[in-house]
C-alpha cells in the first residue's frame, strides 16, 4: 500500500512538472469550459476536471486518455473533415503518450454517433450533460481494454458524485443510436396532383442510419418546370415529417412536368471536426462539425388523357352492288390539332338484318379494310371518310372501325355488334315477267302478267325505314306477226314501239320477289301480243332506281292465231238410170223418156 502511494505522488509530480514547463506556450483561451463539467476526486490524478473544454469560442472533448490537458498546447491545426481520427492505446507508465498512437481507427459508426452527440449537445451544456459528453467520447477513442478500464473508474467517480451524468449519458446514447447519420431524405406524395386534381401533397421525412424520422429539422422547398410551391411546413416538427402542398399546371394538348426541391437543414456532420496540437504528447480536441444540408427533389408529371368518342356510319344506306362502299367516321373529345388514323372493315354480305345481328367479327366474311386519316380540330373534333371499298353483291353490310393508338390518346373499346348506323343495304334489282299462257292461243284467250323480282334481299332499310319498290306496267298488242320462209307466224324481231295498250297497271308495292294477275286481259284478235313492267325503287337517302323490263321477251310474248275455217261439204254423186228391157219392134206409139235425177235441196 505504501509503495502504490508513492508510485501514484511521483506520477502526479511528473504530470504537474511537464504541465508547467509548456504553461509559457499555453493558450489562454482553451481550456476547461465552466459550467459545462465536475471538478472530481479521480483515482490516481486527484482532482480534475471532468466536462467540456472550450477551443476558442468552439465547445470541444479530449480524445487522449493518456495525453496531457489541452490547454498546455501551443497551437493547434484542424484535421480535414473526414479524415481518419484513430484511438489511443496503453498506459501511461511515468510519461505522457502521444496522442492517437496504438490505437485502431474510428469505424463509421463511431464516427456518425460522435458528430450527432457534439452537434445536438450545444454550446453550453449542463454540467451532468458536459461529463456526460466527456464520458461518450472517451469510450471512443479508448483504444485497448486496458484504458476501458481506466475511464470506467473514473466515470465511476464521477457518476457516485454526480448521478445527474449517469441520466444524460444514457440519454444520449439512445439518441445517438437512433438518430446518428449518415442521412437519406424521403419525400412521398400523399397526393400526386392529377388530372382531376391539380393540387398535390409531398410528404418530408428525414431518416437516420438507423431508420428512424429526425425531428425538428428545418427545411425549404422550391418548384421547378410547370410546378410551384404552394406552402411548406417549416421544420419537420414533433413527428419528424413536413408537408409540402404544390400546384401542377394542368395539361392542355402535351404534358407539363415539375419538380419540388426539399433542402432540409441543421443535420449533423458524418463526422466531427478532429483538432490536433502542435505537441505530440497533447490531448485532440473533437469539435462539431458544421451542420450540413440534405437535398432531395420529387417529380411529377401529368400527361393528358384524351378519350375520344368514335361513332361511325355508312355513308350510303341503301346502295347498289358494284358502287363504292364509304365508311363516315365521327370523332369527339381528341387531342386538338393532332394527326389520327385508324381502319375500318367491312362485313357482309348478310341475307338480312337477322343474320346480320346474329353473327359476328370473328365468323362474318370481310369484304376488306379502309384506312382513314384526319386532324382534330381546336375543340378536338374531326370527321373523315374513309378509302372507298365496293360493296360486291347484294346484302347487308356493316362496318366495324378501329382508332389507332397515338400519344396521349386511349381509344374507345371496340363497338358493338352491330351498329346500324354502319349497316347498308345493298341492292342489285333484276325484274323479269311472265305472261300467262304465253307462247301460242287461240282468240278469246284470258292472260295476265307475273312480276319476277331479284337481287333486293328486303324491304326493311337498317335505319328502319322502308324501301319502297313500285311496279307499273301494261299488256300490250296486237301486232302482225312475222312469218318465216316456211311460212310459220313468229313474234320475235317486232317493233313494239306503236303497240297499243291492252290492259295495264300503276304503282302496284311490290312487298315480296313475285306479284301475280297483272293486267289481266281477254285477247280477242289475232296477232302478236306482249308485257312489259317498270319497277321504281325509292329510299328518301338516294334518288329512285328504275328498273324496266321491256316488251317482247318471248316469256312474256303470245301470238294469238285466227281459227282454222270450217270445210265446205262435198256435192252428192248423181243416181244410176234403171234399165229398160228390150222390146220387140212394133208399129206402136213410142214410149216415154224418163226423168234425169236432180241436184239435192238447198232447203229451199
Amino acid at each position: 500500500m505504501r509503495r502504490l502511494t508513492v508510485f501514484v505522488i511521483l506520477i502526479g509530480l511528473l504530470m504537474a512538472l511537464l504541465a508547467g514547463g509548456q504553461q509559457a506556450q499555453a493558450r489562454p483561451q482553451d481550456g476547461h469550459l465552466t459550467g459545462s463539467g465536475h471538478w472530481v476526486d479521480l483515482p490516481g490524478t486527484g482532482r480534475s476536471w471532468y466536462g467540456a473544454q472550450h477551443l476558442g469560442p468552439a465547445v470541444a472533448y479530449c480524445a487522449d486518455l493518456m495525453s496531457a490537458p489541452p490547454r498546455t498546447a501551443s497551437a493547434w491545426v484542424a484535421a480535414p473533415l473526414g479524415a481518419p481520427i484513430s484511438k489511443q492505446a496503453g498506459l501511461a507508465q511515468g510519461k505522457l503518450l502521444p496522442h492517437g498512437e496504438g490505437g485502431a481507427d474510428l469505424n463509421e459508426r463511431e464516427r456518425a454517433e460522435l458528430a450527432w452527440v457534439l452537434s445536438r449537445t450545444g454550446h453550453s451544456p449542463s454540467p451532468d450533460l458536459g461529463a456526460a459528453v466527456e464520458h461518450f467520447v472517451r469510450l471512443r477513442t479508448v483504444g485497448d481494454a486496458a484504458q476501458e478500464r481506466r475511464e470506467a473508474i473514473r466515470w465511476q467517480a464521477v457518476t457516485q458524485s454526480h448521478p445527474g451524468a449517469q441520466k444524460e449519458f444514457d440519454r444520449i446514447t439512445r439518441e445517438a443510436t437512433r438518430y446518428a447519420g449518415p442521412y437519406s431524405a424521403k419525400l412521398v406524395w400523399a397526393k400526386r396532383p392529377s388530372l382531376d386534381d391539380v393540387h398535390g401533397t409531398l410528404m418530408v421525412e428525414v431518416r437516420s442510419h438507423a431508420g428512424h424520422s429526425v425531428k425538428h429539422l428545418p427545411l425549404s422547398a422550391a418548384g421547378d418546370g410547370d410546378l410551384v410551391v404552394d406552402s411548406a411546413d417549416p421544420t419537420t416538427g414533433p413527428t419528424g415529417l413536413a408537408l409540402v402542398h404544390v400546384t401542377l399546371e394542368a395539361p392542355q394538348i402535351a404534358s407539363t412536368r415539375g419538380a419540388v426541391s426539399v433542402t432540409v437543414s441543421g443535420l449533423p456532420a458524418v463526422s466531427p471536426e478532429l483538432h490536433v496540437p502542435a505537441e505530440a504528447t497533447v490531448q485532440r480536441l473533437l469539435v462539431a462539425a458544421p451542420d450540413t444540408r440534405l437535398t432531395a427533389t420529387a417529380t411529377t408529371e401529368l400527361t393528358p388523357q384524351f378519350r375520344p368518342k368514335v361513332t361511325t356510319r355508312t355513308r350510303d344506306i341503301v346502295a347498289v352492288s358494284g358502287e363504292p362502299a364509304v365508311d363516315i367516321i365521327s370523332v369527339e373529345g381528341g387531342r386538338p390539332g393532332a394527326v389520327f388514323d385508324g381502319s375500318t372493315s367491312l362485313y357482309g354480305p348478310f341475307a338480312s338484318l337477322e343474320a346480320l345481328k346474329a353473327g359476328s367479327p370473328e365468323d362474318a366474311a370481310v369484304v376488306g379494310t379502309a384506312s382513314f386519316t384526319g386532324r382534330y380540330d381546336n375543340q378536338g373534333n374531326a370527321e373523315v371518310a374513309s378509302e372507298a371499298l365496293v360493296f360486291p353483291a347484294p346484302g347487308y353490310y356493316t362496318w366495324v372501325e378501329s382508332l389507332s393508338p397515338a400519344e396521349f390518346v386511349t381509344p374507345p373499346q371496340p363497338p358493338q355488334w352491330p351498329q346500324l348506323p354502319e349497316t347498308s343495304l345493298v341492292i342489285d334489282p333484276a325484274v323479269s315477267t311472265t305472261l300467262t299462257p304465253h307462247r301460242h292461243a287461240k282468240p278469246g284467250v284470258e292472260v295476265s302478267d307475273t312480276i319476277h323480282l331479284a337481287g333486293v334481299p328486303g324491304r326493311l332499310v337498317p335505319d328502319g325505314s322502308t324501301l319502297m319498290v313500285t311496279a307499273s306496267g301494261r299488256v300490250a298488242g296486237p301486232i302482225e306477226p312475222l312469218a318465216g320462209r316456211d311460212g310459220a307466224l313468229s313474234c320475235d324481231g317486232l317493233d313494239w314501239s306503236t303497240a297499243p295498250t291492252i290492259s295495264a297497271y300503276r304503282d302496284e308495292v311490290v312487298a315480296t320477289d313475285r306479284l301475280a294477275g297483272l293486267a289481266p286481259a281477254r285477247l280477242e284478235s289475232p296477232g302478236c301480243y306482249s308485257a312489259e313492267t317498270t319497277l321504281a325503287i325509292q329510299h328518301p337517302s338516294r334518288p329512285p332506281l328504275v328498273v324496266e323490263h321491256p316488251l317482247g321477251h318471248p316469256d312474256q310474248t303470245i301470238l294469238v292465231t285466227a281459227p282454222d275455217p270450217e270445210p265446205e261439204p262435198a256435192p252428192s254423186a248423181p243416181a244410176t238410170p234403171t234399165p229398160t228391157p228390150t222390146q220387140p219392134s212394133r208399129p206402136t206409139t213410142p214410149a216415154p223418156e224418163p226423168e234425169k235425177p236432180g241436184l239435192p235441196s238447198t232447203g229451199r
